[in-house]
């Protein structure tokens, strides 16, 4: 079981990239952001950071960039709209600010 799990691992590391998140860019929702959203039809604000997997928590608002809703804000400014199907259906966040780490 040992050797399976190291295997998994050393394929993960061969399929791993590294982002520099200083050419990303600031005025859209990349990997790194934090964004700070209106949820539409509750009219309540959440905030979610696109995060790799690994960092994932989503107690935290910490969510995977590949997740559904990491997926649905990828590529959004400041003002748009996202509409984002999810297993009870579709949410609509209108975002509200874009942030990255220093």
């Amino acid at each position: 079981m040992l050797t399976a799990k190291v295997n998994a691992l050393k394929s993960k590391l061969s399929r791993a990239t590294i982002v520099d998140e200083t050419k990303l860019p600031r005025d859209e929702v990349a990997f790194g952001a934090t964004v700070r959203v209106l949820d539409v039809d509750l009219d309540d604000e959440e905030t979610f950071t696109l995060v790799g997997a690994g960092d994932e928590d989503y107690d935290q608002g910490k969510y995977l960039v590949t997740s559904p809703i990491g997926q649905g804000l990828l590529g959004k400014r400041v003002g748009d709209r996202a509409e984002i199907a999810v297993p009870k259906g579709k949410i609509v966040f209108e975002i509200l600010e874009i942030t990255y780490p220093d």
